[in-house]
């Protein structure tokens, strides 16, 4: 007779065991090319025990069959008298669920059930050798535990961070709105220093003399691309100056010590002459507007979902404190 249900407790000891092990094993499933070479095939479509399509099947169909472990039946049921393991498309939905959440790459399905079906025949053979009463068994049951419940949690707390209300995004807005400013800028750029330059130290100085007398042009409204240009000629520079169009940028694109200089700047202002790492610049604002909460939503959702989900594990480890033997460990610091 052939087992149609695997019982709860057999499906949580081989999800529990599998959970570290199943992603190597996938992999190196993934590199046989020979699929007859399994212990397992596709029922025909012919008979009752077919895999038909998923959209047909109801949650108590079976899916999968699992033939000549023979210890896995017996385990599974006792009243079984064959050697055959059938699995329910809501067994395996299960099992998918933990261990590839979200969408399922192709042929993965077909690679985990290979994978499973091996994992039986060992835990058979295992089981036959009194493993499953053996110390490293038990402790390693005990490790696998506190991992699948802490990662469950995990899954749990994002699940629900992601998971916002209109509220909660009208409020990031509301309190975040500086940050969904955006300007048009135009950029004057004049290197600090050149390969080419004998006097390294004049050609500074001379680049920063140059910087702020083109800043007083652009500040009267004098084309900055020509100002570039001069700026270039004046030092005596060789090859084509670099273009002003720096297109559209909000605060986190731009270096922290000039973001906020630059923002307070009205449409057609200039900022002072910024000594930066490699160059000294001069930044013009062309336009400035705000962007609608509409065009910022995923922005918002991605921010204040990782926001609640830091707060919910500093909840959960944010007064653990780790102590550890110095004369195992050796000297370490403190967490």
């Amino acid at each position: 007779m052939v087992s149609n249900v695997i019982q709860n407790r057999f499906v949580r000891g081989i999800a529990l065991y599998a959970v570290v092990f199943v992603g190597e094993s996938l992999a190196q499933t993934a590199h046989h090319s020979a699929p007859e070479s399994r212990a397992m095939t596709r029922v025909s479509s012919s008979v009752d025990q077919s895999v038909a399509e998923p959209a047909s099947l109801a949650p108590g169909d079976p899916v999968l069959f699992i033939r000549g472990v023979c210890g896995a039946a017996q385990y599974v049921s006792p009243k079984a008298d064959d050697c055959t393991v059938a699995v329910s498309r809501q067994q395996f939905d299960d099992l998918m669920s933990i261990f590839s959440p979200g969408k399922v790459a192709p042929g993965m399905k077909d690679r985990f059930a290979r994978t499973y079906a091996e994992f039986l025949a060992f835990a058979s053979a295992a089981r036959e050798l009194a493993i499953d009463n053996s110390p490293q068994y038990l402790e390693m049951m005990r490790w696998l535990q506190v991992k699948t419940l802490a990662d469950l949690l995990r899954r749990r707390l994002e699940k629900e961070s992601a998971t916002l209300s209109e509220a909660e995004i009208e409020t990031y807005y509301r309190e975040q709105i500086s940050q969904f400013e955006e300007v048009k800028l135009r950029r004057l750029v004049l290197p600090r220093n050149s390969f080419a330059a004998l006097d390294k130290k004049k050609l500074e100085q001379d680049a920063q003399r140059i910087a702020e007398d083109l800043r007083e042009r652009a500040a009267r409204g004098e084309d900055v691309e020509r100002l570039q240009k001069e700026g270039y000629e004046a030092l005596g520079l060789s090859g084509f100056p670099p273009a002003t169009d720096a297109g559209n940028r909000r605060r986190a694109n731009l270096p922290s010590e000039v973001r906020e200089e630059v923002f307070s700047l009205r449409p057609g202002e200039v900022s002072k002459v910024e000594k930066e790492t490699y160059s000294f610049v001069i930044y013009k604002v062309e336009a400035k507007w705000r962007l609608p909460q509409k065009q910022v939503r995923e922005e918002i959702t991605r921010e204040v979902s990782k926001e609640k989900l830091e707060r919910a594990v500093k909840s959960i480890t944010g007064n653990i404190r780790t102590e550890l033997n110095e004369k195992y460990f050796g000297t370490v610091s403190a967490q």
